[in-house]
């Protein structure tokens, strides 16, 4: 069973014959990586550590964005970033000022001509036959309509939006989601053959409930999420959606707008132990992730990691609908020793048969 085979079998509930294996992980963890296995590229870390997913992505090739001379920088929304150490911040949100939808035609939106759909193909190709493919970004731009709509507008004045300026959060959202829309009808339109999962990201959770209460998610946000699945579902896609936090009372809406994978499975928030939403979801969702990034990669030792890699196998592996990796991108501070235990971990207490 190759790795293509083993996510395709997990996802509907068929036991392979090892739990499939993800990684995400900030750039100087992979340098370390790199060097540790003595390679090149970050292709051969996922490689030798027997990763079963692979993300595939447009490259930006747009009008040239702008950068500034304290190091902050523009990305494709017309956010103005600045990296701190491994993380990105907002430093200017360029919506801030908005005060009605005619306001949001001053900014210059992206425009789905600036990406190279076509560069994808041989990337594809090359990866297509053993692994499984996820239309996603590595970064902050995977498609979303809550966390751009932030970006764009800043944190707190959207969600004061949400509240006492509906028509302009609407009028905000429908513009990301309408870029979405195209650039997404595009990327598979150009390798949907060859892709198996569209990836949807929109955190809506904290460590101990959601960032937005349940009517609002469903006022404003699942029917850009609903839409962007139908769409995935039409080329053939299994849907993916992430959002960190305590999003229990969520997961439901999540199945019934047609989610097929959740991710990142937040074991450390609040209701989200892992026996209750196998016992309660398990036989309609498959789960993606679960592995804490803090508590156990971060700051535990090789064989507190080894033990929870089995404890989470036991849990969540039975009857398939498990993929196991961290819960977010692998933090810089997290030795190696404990990675390598994830992985090896995986291949031999992980396996069904």
């Amino acid at each position: 069973m190759n790795s293509k085979e083993r996510v395709l079998a997990t996802v509907n509930h068929v036991e392979p014959d090892r739990v499939p294996v993800d990684m995400w992980a900030l750039p100087p963890v992979t340098d370390r990586l790199r060097a540790h296995f003595d390679v090149d590229d970050d292709e051969s870390v996922w490689q030798a550590l027997g990763i079963d997913l692979r993300s595939v992505w447009p490259a930006y090739a747009g009008p040239p964005l702008e950068t500034f001379d304290d190091g902050s920088y523009m990305d494709w929304w017309g956010v103005r970033k600045a990296t701190f150490g491994p993380f990105e911040d907002v430093v200017v949100a360029p919506l801030a000022d908005a005060q009605t939808p005619a306001d949001l035609d001053a900014h210059t939106w992206p425009d789905p001509d600036w990406f190279d759909y076509e560069g994808m193909r041989p990337v594809c190709e090359a990866l297509s036959d053993e692994y499984a493919l996820v239309v996603r970004d590595p970064g902050p731009n995977a498609t979303c309509v809550l966390r751009v709509s932030m970006f764009l507008r800043g944190m707190e004045q959207f969600m004061m939006d949400l509240a006492v300026n509906p028509d302009l959060a609407r009028a905000i959202v429908t513009r990301v989601e309408t870029f979405y829309l195209e650039f997404n009808r595009r990327i598979l339109e150009t390798v949907g053959d060859l892709t198996d999962i569209y990836f949807i990201a929109d955190d809506v959770g904290t460590q101990t409930n959601l960032l937005v209460s349940p009517k609002m998610f469903h006022r404003f946000i699942a029917p850009s999420l609903r839409r962007f699945i139908v769409q995935a579902k039409e080329y053939g896609q299994l849907a993916m959606y992430h959002t960190d936090g305590a999003v229990r009372r969520l997961i439901p809406d999540f199945i019934e707008m047609g989610v097929d994978i959740l991710n990142p499975i937040q074991t450390s928030a609040a209701h989200m132990d892992p026996e209750s939403l196998k016992r309660d979801f398990g036989h309609a969702l498959c789960f993606h992730g679960a592995l804490d990034i803090i508590t156990v990669l971060s700051s535990g030792t090789p064989s507190q990691v080894r033990a929870e890699v089995e404890r989470l196998f036991n849990i969540l592996g039975p009857g398939g609908g498990f993929i196991l990796a961290p819960t977010n991108n692998i933090m810089p501070e997290t030795p190696v020793e404990n990675i390598l235990a994830l992985y090896e971990t995986a291949r031999t207490i992980g396996r069904y048969h």
